[in-house]
């Protein structure tokens, strides 16, 4: 059995992200491991990616490892030849919107940087393995790797993201083992193979969606494609008036209180953050601006105004605003979206508030029984293929991952009450079962939405674990 002090399972952005940092701070060497199977941690799943339309969908600028040197990126990027390389990535409104794939080589290299050498000299390894479970000791946790490996660790880290799009009723059952039937919409490969005359149905309108239409069109397809979701709901578009560089996002949200507070107060209700945000939208178009400027002052404060809100109301905003919160937050790159508007206005592409009855077999294809939203007309359509973009698995009691199943079933890490994501304190240690927070247990990342809220975004996701990593690396002084 391996014995290390740090062992963080997941190697994606935050995996990466979090031994960058832990290394750069710690007051001693350290022996961190990140456990992760793919070949070289750094990537994940949203930037292990080589396809050219896969951006990011927000400007370079917002994008970040080094919330003390937030210009890093750009020097790397010009370094790289990047502007030569991908001329695609200049968008109009004068902002650069880089292939997630070329962020994610960016993460990787700054990972293997502090692999090389580091501030406090600790040693980071890179374990090719999957964690199956994890029993807890009087000195921290034992995890069962694959191929019968067992590792030990004084702080164990899940750093992993949410599970992968699960089939929606009703494509979870025979169907949904079908060749036609694509689970995943991260499958690239598999979406590429679409015969290119193919009737595609996408599950989803938002990002994910979009990021299946634009690698379909760019493989030469030619069938329709639709997409339809219950709600009709699509990724709004940047307004036009907004050009220029991005706003400094570290000075916006590293601030004793945020933007949105300290302009409004803390509401105790979604409906009176709506009620604001809605007066604040309209004075801003008075004005000759846009809706996104008071939005982007929400999005920014979500760290200090999600924690103040009571349970009721977290529960509130994940049932009815969630996905009008998303479709605002989780915007096009300019590229992208101008694809899309090309050929929805062929009609090649075409978007419906439409909801899925039933399915079934109907020789090769699949027969969709869709219902209209609001009327309740029913009409029945064939496909060739189907996508599911409806998004990742959130609820930790249904993953499957086998570690999140164990740290569950275990009563070691609690979900969150408010149905996302699990329970951490204010420093990301787990709250188990019992409502006791373990000091050799952190949770980072996407896994506390509930806790935090927009914990998707990379850079939210580096601010806060620069944050809350000088004072796990003052735990480890011994």
């Amino acid at each position: 059995m391996t014995a290390v002090d740090v062992a963080i399972v997941g190697g994606g952005f935050t995996g990466a992200v979090f031994a960058i940092h832990l290394s750069r701070m710690a007051e001693r060497p350290l022996d961190i491991a990140i456990v992760e199977p793919r070949g070289e941690p750094g990537g994940g799943l949203a930037y292990d990616t080589d396809d050219p339309d896969h951006r990011l969908n927000a400007p370079l600028e917002v994008h970040l490892v080094y919330p003390d040197a937030p210009d890093h990126l750009r020097g790397w990027h010009a370094a790289q030849a990047g502007p030569a390389r991908d001329p695609e990535a200049l968008a109009a409104d004068g902002n650069v919107y880089m292939r997630r794939g070329d962020f994610g080589r960016y993460v990787g290299e700054q990972l293997r940087a502090h692999v090389d050498g580091n501030q406090s000299g600790s040693a980071i390894r890179h374990v090719r393995s999957r964690v199956l479970a994890a029993r807890r000791t009087s000195r921290g946790y034992r995890l069962s790797l694959e191929g019968g490996r067992e590792l030990s660790a004084g702080l164990t880290v899940l750093a992993t993201g949410f599970d992968r799009p699960h089939a929606p009723p009703p494509f979870d059952g025979a169907v949904s083992g079908r060749p036609g039937f694509l689970a995943d919409p991260w499958d690239s490969d598999r979406l590429r193979g679409i015969p290119a005359n193919a009737r595609v149905l996408l599950l989803g309108m938002a990002q994910t969606a979009s990021d299946a239409i634009a690698v379909l069109l760019r493989s030469g397809h030619r069938g329709p494609i639709a997409a339809v979701s219950r709600r009709g709901l699509r990724t709004r578009r940047r307004p036009g008036a907004v050009s220029g560089s991005p706003p400094d996002l570290v000075d916006r949200v590293v601030r004793p209180v945020s933007l949105f507070a300290a302009a409004h107060g803390r509401h105790a209700s979604v409906r009176g953050l709506l009620r604001t945000l809605r007066s604040e939208a309209r004075r801003a178009e008075a004005a000759g601006g846009s809706w996104l400027e008071p939005f982007g002052d929400l999005r920014d404060s979500v760290w200090d105004l999600w924690p103040a809100l009571p349970l009721a109301e977290k529960r509130r905003f994940l049932r009815h605003l969630r996905v009008w919160y998303d479709v605002h937050r989780f915007q096009l790159p300019p590229q992208i979206e101008a694809r899309i508007a090309e050929a929805e206005a062929t009609g090649q592409v075409s978007f419906e508030a439409d909801s899925c009855v039933s399915v079934a077999r109907d020789g090769e294809a699949l027969s969709v029984t869709l219902r209209s939203r609001g009327g309740g007309e029913r009409r029945r359509e064939t496909f060739d293929a189907i996508v599911n973009c409806t998004g990742p698995g959130m609820r930790p009691e249904r993953s499957t991952n086998p570690l999140v199943r164990t740290l569950t079933a275990r009563g070691y890490a609690a979900p969150h009450p408010a149905g996302v994501g699990f329970r951490v304190d204010g420093e990301c240690r787990a709250i188990g079962a019992g409502g006791r927070a373990d000091p050799h247990l952190r949770i980072v990342g996407p896994l506390t939405y509930g806790a935090f809220a927009d914990q998707q975004g990379a850079s939210f996701i580096a601010l806060r674990l620069y944050r809350i990593i000088p004072g796990i690396a003052a735990s480890l002084r011994r």
